[in-house]
Order: structure tokens, then sequence, then C-alpha cells
């Protein structure tokens, strides 16, 4: 055997060897609770049950974590005298959010979708952090019904090292630090309630955040659209009424330009073609940096009254008492 063939079969076996191990890894954390994503399961846990409690008709709003710190959802509650839910988690578990919304409406319900804009450039083949871990630690049931490359993508996005980090903790944990957006903070009806000043970030640092296009690529990919459309037509089909919304955003100007400007139109378009009302316009909801807590995305206290009060008044022409 020549020299390079022996060497190029040692580095096959080593490859294998690396994936059967960490194969092995991840099957052996699947279904064990992880504590990085400790958090989401609480906010889920605090959700669900809420939505789980109503049994007559609801207002659901949801989306990634702008909805979670930008709208109050029991002050609309109130406002129309029905239950409300802020079905807003984190962005990066994408349309996850939404295929577990579904669990929770019926007949005569209320959706509402502030989407943040990277929905609208989502690949079903590139998962998020937030979202890999969640599943591996949280819904064993959910990674089984993936497809099958779609179970491998999951797996491969996960680092090795953290798989066995995952491992030697769950005999030997650590003492676990509270998390800035620990579930205690929400309210009942699943808002965020809680505002650190150590989290807060100055005008200066929310400017940096700023990015130089707020769409990566053109909307709408066909994974949105397959994603989507399915939502849509779920609804539909069982009485339920959905309205589209803009997020709330931090942006340099008061519009978007150019590619920017096209995407817009792109959702709008895509909306108008499946009978989706749109509340308000795009614009509305680009605020001021002294609005924002600590992302693009994120409201401060006096940002969320701001636009609760803007999305009642939208609201008020769709929902009567």
């Amino acid at each position: 055997m020549k020299l390079y063939s022996k060497y190029l079969l040692i580095f096959l076996a080593a490859l294998v060897t690396g994936f059967i191990f960490h194969l092995a890894l991840f099957y052996f954390n699947l279904g064990i609770p992880n504590a990085q994503e400790k958090y989401l399961n609480e906010w889920f846990k605090k959700k669900d049950a809420y939505a789980s409690s109503i049994t007559g008709q609801k207002i659901m709003f949801i989306s990634g974590s702008n909805t979670l710190f930008g709208v109050d959802a029991e002050k609309i509650g109130k406002e129309f005298d029905i239950p409300t839910i802020n079905y807003g988690t984190h962005g990066g578990l994408s349309y996850y959010t939404l295929h577990q919304a579904k669990y929770h409406l019926h007949s005569g319900d209320i959706v509402i979708l502030p989407l943040e804009y990277a929905f609208y450039t989502y690949h079903n083949d590139s998962f998020k952090g937030e979202y890999c871990l969640y599943v591996l630690g949280y819904d064993k049931l959910y990674f089984t019904n993936l497809k099958f490359c779609q179970k491998i993508f999951l797996i491969s996005q996960i680092n090795t090292l953290d798989l066995l980090k995952y491992t030697i903790r769950q005999y030997f944990p650590k003492p676990q630090k509270e998390h800035p957006y620990d579930g205690k903070y929400l309210n009942t009806n699943g808002d965020m309630t809680h505002y650190s000043s150590k989290q807060q970030k100055p005008p200066q640092q929310l400017d940096k955040l700023i990015p130089s296009t707020v769409f990566k690529e053109t909307p709408l990919t066909t994974d949105t659209i397959a994603e989507l459309t399915d939502f849509i037509e779920y609804c539909k089909s069982n009485n339920i009424t959905i309205y589209a919304a803009w997020p709330n955003y931090l942006w340099r100007n008061k519009y978007f330009t150019g590619s920017d400007l096209e995407g817009i139109h792109a959702i709008e378009d895509f909306y108008r073609e499946h009978d989706v009302d749109i509340l308000g316009n795009y614009t509305d909801c680009l605020y001021d940096t002294n609005l924002f807590y600590d992302t693009t995305y994120h409201l401060n206290a006096e940002g969320k009254r701001i636009h609760t009060e803007y999305l009642i008044r939208l609201l008020r022409d769709k929902i009567h008492k």
C-alpha cells in the first residue's frame, strides 16, 4: 500500500470515528434539559400554560423577541376584553414558534404576526444555535418528526465540545447564573416586564448595532413562502383570523431604500396574494434610539407603551367589543 493511501485511510477512519462520537454525544443529550436554553423553556411553559387555560376567543401575537419586548398583551387584552397572549420568543427559533403556536389556536381566535425581517429570508437547512440547542434539550418529539436531512443539518450545527460539556454537566452540574431574560420576568400574558439597568445600552452602542442592510437577501425565500403559506392556510381552514404586522425596529432613517424597500414590497405583495391584511405601515414601526433597550428589536418600557398604543389604534378598526 502506498504511503499516501495509508494516510488517506487513517484520515477517513478518524473522520468516521469523530462523526460516530459526535452522533453518540448528540443522542445521549437528546431530551436532557440543558442550562443554556432553560430560559426559553420557561418562556414556553408560561405562555403555553396561559394559552391552554383560555376556553373562548383569544388574541395571539406570534413572532420573535421584538414582540416579547415590544407588545403589552396584558394591556391589549384589557382594552378589547379578549384574553391576549404574547407568544413572542427568540427570533433564532424562527418558524418553530409558529409550529408550537398551532397547538393553542382554535376557531374564532385572532392571530397577529409582527415577524422580524429575518423570518422572510429563512432557509430550512440553516439553523440558529438557539433552535438547535432548544430542540436537543427540550423537544425530542419534534426532532424525531423532522425529515432526515433536517436532522443531519441540526446535528451538524452543534459543536462536539459543547455536546461533551453538556454530557459532563449531567454528572457534575454547576450552579446556574440567572439569565437576564429569565422566565420569572414574564407576566401571565407572556410579556417581558423586566428591564435591567445593566442590560440597557446607551444610544451610541445601539447605533453601532444597526446593520448596513435590513435584508441579507431579497425576500421571500422558497422556504419562507412554504412556511408562511402553510401557516396562513392552517389559520383560514380553522376559522382563525390572521393579520400581518410590522416589527418594531431601530433604523438610521424613517424609511428603507434600495433593495430593502424592494424587500418590503415583496412582503406586501405576498400577503396581498394570500388575502392577509397588514396592520399599519412599516415606517410607523421605525423608532428612535431612545426607545430601545439592548438590541435593534427590543424596545424599552416607554417604547413598548408607545408601540402598544399604536397597535391598539390599528386593532380598533378590526376588533369590535
